[in-house]
């Protein structure tokens, strides 16, 4: 019995490292068909993309379905072009491109859900900012009126 459990761990710990190779290789194999497309829309070669790159690379119908064999939904390509440019630069970087896709891919991470994300973390920024400033002028607004009103009380 003894050899028959340390065989059959034998056997798992095998088909464990078989799996985790397999995945690290069909990653690797991703990651390649996702630069090859970058370089593709990077007509001025300038190491991003802007809005009209990609664009007009995804107007190529082989390309929109090589994008959808890569498991992202291209049919929303704006909402899908702002996803990717992570700082609201306008243009996309081959490091936002590549961790963009990966993080957008299959169905279980979808366009629609990524945006409402996206615009959670917009709308969260422009909050702090603005309560950041609110308590800015909050501060001088009661220091004018204790001054103020110290300033009231000298005279009376």
């Amino acid at each position: 019995v003894g050899a028959f459990v340390a065989t059959t761990a034998q056997i798992i710990e095998g088909d464990r490292e078989v799996i985790v190779r397999s995945q690290m290789e069909r990653m690797a194999k991703y990651k390649e068909r996702i630069l090859g497309f970058f370089r593709e829309a990077d007509v001025d070669k300038s190491g991003t993309l802007t809005w009209d790159e990609f664009e007009a690379h995804l107007q190529d119908p082989a390309v929109m379905a090589y994008f959808q064999a890569l498991d992202l939904d291209v049919s929303q390509a704006h909402v899908l072009f702002e996803l990717l440019d992570n700082d609201g630069s306008d243009q996309v970087t081959l490091d936002e491109f590549l961790d963009g896709c990966l993080r957008l891919r299959g169905q279980a991470r979808s366009v629609e859900m990524n945006k409402l994300l996206y615009m959670c973390d917009r709308v969260f920024g422009r909050l702090a900012a603005y309560m950041k400033a609110s308590e800015t002028n909050i501060e001088a607004i009661t220091k004018k009126l204790e001054v103020e009103y110290a300033e009231s009380s000298e005279i009376w």
